[in-house]
């Protein structure tokens, strides 16, 4: 078997760190407050460190420093376990960003592979032999997006509204069977997978957040789309925190978006059962 700092997990047989048990995970999740990100540059940790880091004990790592002098974070990369390890001792929550985040046809394997497949791998393996309680990991709408080469969802994505009443409009649940519309969606899928057998086979809480359009600029892009799966960075703040604070989860899937008038995906059953109300709609933008 290959070792960890060869890119693969390394078994329990081989672990050197104390493995956590069912009992010993049984903690309120509410009162804990050490958050791990990975990925701790970009810029969706950089919303959350903005947002959330009066409440919790942020720490961060990824493979390039984070230009912020307060804020603690290991530069490795997540494809070194023996590396990575560290970061994730004396954690409650794991917030797993990190990810070749290009979707377009031209993104391929080689890239996709280390980033998004052993990458992922090694979070959830060092979250376990660290005992981590639970783990948000950052999925994308692009796990369903064939269902948008159908009717309605086709012409709400391209802005063909017609006579479609929004309210009336079904939605694409996570109880759906996926429709990955590429090799990065089918890399996301592997990592709710992988989630869901870290949840079941060693208790782990695992949240799955399929996420929708960001931004830097903190606005619905120019596309019709956009007003379909924009999030802002407020409302990302509060699902996180949701996320982090939300008890008797083993493992679930929402979608992640603002209170976007024009729907393709159930987001409003995330809002139900994480316990918020979303603040911004893309449609103030038009």
């Amino acid at each position: 078997m290959r070792t960890p700092k060869e890119g693969l997990i390394v078994s329990a047989h081989q672990s050197w760190i104390p493995i956590f048990n069912r009992e010993q995970r049984r903690i309120n999740l509410a009162d804990k407050n050490k958050i791990l990100l990975t990925g701790a540059a970009g810029r969706i940790a950089t919303f959350l460190r903005n947002g959330l880091g009066d409440k919790y004990a942020l720490t961060g790592t990824d493979r390039i420093p984070v230009s912020d002098p307060g804020f603690e974070s290991l530069t490795a990369n997540l494809t070194d376990f023996d590396g990575i390890l560290p970061a994730f001792q004396s954690v409650d929550t794991v917030v797993h960003l990190a990810a070749e985040p290009r979707h377009t046809p031209d993104i391929w394997w080689d890239l996709l592979l280390p980033d998004n497949i052993t990458a992922t791998a090694n979070v959830f393996e060092a979250a376990r032999q660290g005992g981590v309680s639970r783990v948000i990991f950052f999925s994308s709408m692009h796990v369903n997006g064939f269902y948008e080469r159908d009717e309605p969802w086709r012409s709400i994505a391209e802005g063909e509204y017609g006579d479609l009443d929004p309210n009336a409009v079904p939605l694409v649940t996570h109880e759906m069977p996926d429709r990955p519309d590429g090799p990065y969606a089918a890399s996301k899928i592997f990592g709710e997978s992988l989630g869901q057998y870290y949840s079941e086979e060693y208790g782990i809480s695992v949240i799955c957040i399929r996420l929708g359009t960001m931004s830097i600029e903190d606005v619905p892009g120019e596309d019709a789309r956009s007003f379909v799966s924009w999030l802002s960075s407020r409302d990302l703040t509060t699902m996180v925190e949701r996320c982090i604070e939300v008890e008797d989860i083993g493992f679930d899937v929402f979608f992640g978006a603002s209170a976007n008038t024009w729907k393709i995906y159930d987001t409003p059953r995330g809002w139900e059962v994480l316990g918020y109300t979303p603040h911004d709609n893309a449609e103030t933008y038009r």
